[in-house]
């Protein structure tokens, strides 16, 4: 019995942790002559959001640009954000893409024609995205839910060459 007992308990503990995250939004701000973007939130059936779109990079990236993200959190989801203390460092796009592949690359290996691993310079490409939802298992259980809104700015001798801006819903899912 308690066995049982104590299998319960670790079934809800563990279900108590699962995070649903949602796209609310993402939108290119600046940068329209090196990136062009038609990604687009949308609902893809009654409990799933998706992004579609395609995303081209119109120029060759070399080593001078550089790629800063901020986090900001609005823990009741109105909008309010606060600058969130988790800070990824800044990094030239190799590098940046580098750590990605090594962190992310599962999320996105059944994407076609994103540049390949360790491309020195980054020639232009065309990425099409269809249907595809945000990888909840790439955020840590620990966050807070709320809104999260991520600023990645493009910089090259430290002059902004792209802005682009993502808002996710996260909440904690009680698996029922």
């Amino acid at each position: 019995m308690l066995i049982v007992l104590f299998s319960l308990l670790l079934f809800v503990s563990v279900t108590l942790q699962l995070m649903q995250i949602d796209f609310e939004r993402l939108e290119q701000l600046a940068g329209f002559d090196i990136y062009n973007s038609s990604l687009r939130v949308r609902k893809y059936n009654r409990t799933a959001v998706a992004i579609n779109g395609t995303i081209e990079l119109m120029v060759p990236l070399n080593e001078s640009v550089m790629v800063t993200s901020d986090l900001f959190h609005s823990s009741r989801g109105n909008q309010q954000f606060n600058h969130y203390p988790v800070k990824f460092p800044t990094q030239n796009v190799y590098e940046f893409l580098e750590n990605f592949y090594k962190d992310y690359s599962e999320y996105v290996d059944d994407l076609d024609n994103l540049p390949a691993k360790g491309e020195c310079p980054i020639k232009p490409c065309k990425v099409d995205i269809l249907n595809k939802p945000f990888p909840a298992k790439a955020v840590p259980p620990f966050f807070p839910s709320g809104l999260w809104k991520a600023q990645i700015k493009l910089t090259m001798n430290d002059v902004e060459i792209a802005r682009f801006e993502l808002i996710i819903k996260a909440r904690q899912d009680l698996g029922i």
